[in-house]
């Protein structure tokens, strides 16, 4: 898999994120084209797992911070993510789980950033204002008093 001016959301970052993704998943397809092995592919799916974690986090703060209405659902799509990695991560050790782990990330990718990142970033760069965030005050809290028992 490699990077296609398609690929592009039009926010730098977001699209320097995607190349290492790419990147990461062009890895694992390297592996399991040289038959690496499960415990070789492991490594690289920890990799991705954890720059996915960070790029996620990234996406969804720009979302909330420019009001992105789809939010709920994108942030689904990831979670998503997740869940169909760690499926797959526990079955047993397989050629099948390692077309299916390829077939799970090239679907995954090209459906994420072709069409879901590219209706977020186009809400951005549209002209979205940043929201002000709420800073909940005193009055608007309502404080709890815990009090220790007293022995009798």
């Amino acid at each position: 898999m490699d990077w296609k001016p398609e690929h592009s959301v039009g926010i730098r970052e977001i699209d320097d994120q995607h190349k290492k993704v790419i990147e990461i998943i062009s890895r694992i397809e390297q592996s399991v084209k040289l038959q690496r092995g499960w415990r070789e592919i492991v490594y690289d799916v920890v990799d991705l797992r954890v720059f996915a974690k960070s790029h996620f986090e990234f996406e969804e703060g720009l979302m909330r911070m420019f009001g992105y209405k789809e939010y709920t659902k994108h942030t689904g799509e990831h979670e998503h993510f997740f869940r169909k990695l760690t499926e797959i991560e526990s079955k047993s050790v397989s050629n099948l789980v390692e077309s299916e782990l390829l077939k799970f990330l090239r679907d995954w990718l090209k459906n994420h950033i072709l069409v879901e990142d590219k209706s977020y970033a186009e809400h951005i760069l549209s002209g979205a204002s940043i929201l002000k965030a709420t800073v909940p005050t005193l009055t608007s809290v309502k404080l709890t008093y815990i009090t220790t028992p007293q022995v009798v």
